[in-house]
């Protein structure tokens, strides 16, 4: 019996394994995008692709297999903002991007981030909204299409901008929902002391 669960117990596991190996996966792909000294770096844009996919597989995986976790769903979000906070960081550091979309990227994540350790969102990890998910895509595709072509390629910077806007417009949502919460749940625990009076 034990031996028939072990194979189960691993699977469900797989989607903390695919976020601790994107998590690694930046490093590698920050190495790799430095020794291109700011020409096309296809070679880190591969690992760059390749992390990008874990974050699909293992939101997918642990949605069909029913195996979310507190693990998943504090390091998901930090390996995500990780990889793309490198890449932005690093992509302005070989004047591939400009420091305004750093500062803005930075900016949005730290909040977010901050919420995981003193906010709300302590110990429960962030919860990501559809206009999110959009963001984070196309500021990946986005990022992917700077890694691969040439200084101040243009569709690659709309593309990047795009996204951009739309992990704003997350933000925003997310943070109204982080503030009107406090609200609903005050509301839920006075509604049982109405109705036994």
């Amino acid at each position: 019996m034990e031996d028939a669960r072990l194979p189960a117990i691993f699977v469900r596991q797989l989607p903390n394994l695919l976020t601790t190996v994107r998590l690694a996966a930046v490093p590698v792909f920050a190495a790799l995008l430095l020794t291109a000294d700011g020409a096309p770096a296809p070679v880190a844009a591969a690992v760059f692709a390749f992390a990008a996919v874990t974050d699909f597989l293992d939101g997918e995986l642990s949605r069909r297999l029913d195996a979310q976790s507190r693990y998943g769903r504090v390091l998901d979000p930090i390996a995500d903002r990780l990889l793309i906070d490198v890449a932005v960081v690093l992509l302005w550091h070989v004047d591939r991007v400009p420091m305004a979309l750093v500062l803005i990227v930075l900016a949005r994540d730290i909040l977010l981030l901050a919420s995981l350790v003193v906010g709300p969102g302590r110990g429960h990890g962030v919860r990501v909204n559809v206009v999110g998910k959009a963001g984070t895509l196309v500021v990946m595709i986005g990022l992917l299409f700077t890694l691969v072509t040439p200084r101040g390629a243009v569709p690659a910077s709309v593309v990047l901008w795009t996204g951009v806007a739309l992990l704003l417009v997350a933000a925003l949502i997310y943070v109204r929902g982080v503030l009107r919460e406090p609200r609903l749940e005050r509301r839920s625990q006075a509604s049982p002391n109405a109705t036994q009076r």
